[in-house]
């Protein structure tokens, strides 16, 4: 019996590549999105993948999403949550709209997924969970700061369901790609570096996801390295290194 996959943001860039991928290796797909046109697309592209249109933010059309889900294929093996709200800003704006617009959408619509899909992973006796974050979220970036905050608070939110939802036989997940080619991409002015494809980027989704259990699915190893150094930097370097970067973000 194929195993089933639900990618919340799958009707384009790295959420189709990955449903794209998975429907080629026997998986049965449901792909969640705003736009019902482009989940047509993706699902008239290839076999067994299944449009399921939904706002996120909509807390009663998940809880309908889920069990219409479970119901016409039996159960949901992995759920990846990929909506993504970027919200950029300028350097010194801390606009209240565009800091709640990230989080609603980054972070609380991820646990209105998480407060209604898991009932359903413990009835089938477990499942895999994953959410697309940010290597932005490891750092302050100058410019960045609702994206690369929700996403933050993502990672560390994923880091406490790893532990805790283990008991229960469901293995928790988080992707942290750097710069991918796709819609949200494709409005930035500002340099890229290590700008990967969208395609090479869902493989090496599907591949950490189904072939490994690892939590961390990161990449390109480049981005992961300076971001990570970044990290481990004093605060006296730390910030003036971000300091250098401003004059490019602004």
């Amino acid at each position: 019996m194929p195993k089933v996959a639900w990618i919340i943001g799958g009707g384009s860039g790295i959420g189709a590549a990955v449903a794209r991928l998975l429907a080629d290796e026997g998986w049965t797909v449901a792909i969640s999105g705003r736009r019902p046109e482009r989940l047509a697309e993706v699902a008239e592209d290839r076999a067994g993948i299944h449009p399921y249109p939904l706002d996120v933010t909509d807390e009663a059309a998940v809880a309908a999403t889920v069990a219409a889900i479970a119901e016409a294929f039996g159960r949901i093996d992995l759920a990846l949550f990929g909506a993504v709200a970027t919200q950029p800003t300028r350097v010194g704006e801390y606009d209240l709209a565009k800091y709640r617009a990230a989080f609603e959408t980054n972070l609380l619509a991820f646990v209105g997924v998480v407060e209604r899909l898991i009932p359903q992973l413990e009835k089938q006796g477990g499942g895999r969970l994953a959410a697309i974050a940010s290597l932005a979220g490891y750092f302050g970036v100058p410019r960045s700061g609702a994206y690369a905050a929700s996403k933050a608070a993502l990672m560390i939110l994923l880091e406490t369901m790893r532990t805790e939802l283990a008991p229960k036989r469901i293995i928790v997940q988080m992707v942290a790609p750097g710069f991918v080619k796709s819609e949200l991409t494709d409005r930035n002015k500002y340099p890229m570096p290590w700008l990967m494809e969208t395609d090479a980027a869902a493989r090496r989704i599907v591949d950490g996801l189904t072939r490994t259990n690892r939590f961390e699915i990161a990449f390109p190893w480049q981005m992961v390295w300076l971001v990570k150094t970044m990290r481990w930097l004093p605060y006296g370097l730390f910030f003036w290194v971000a300091a250098r970067m401003m004059p490019k973000a602004s």
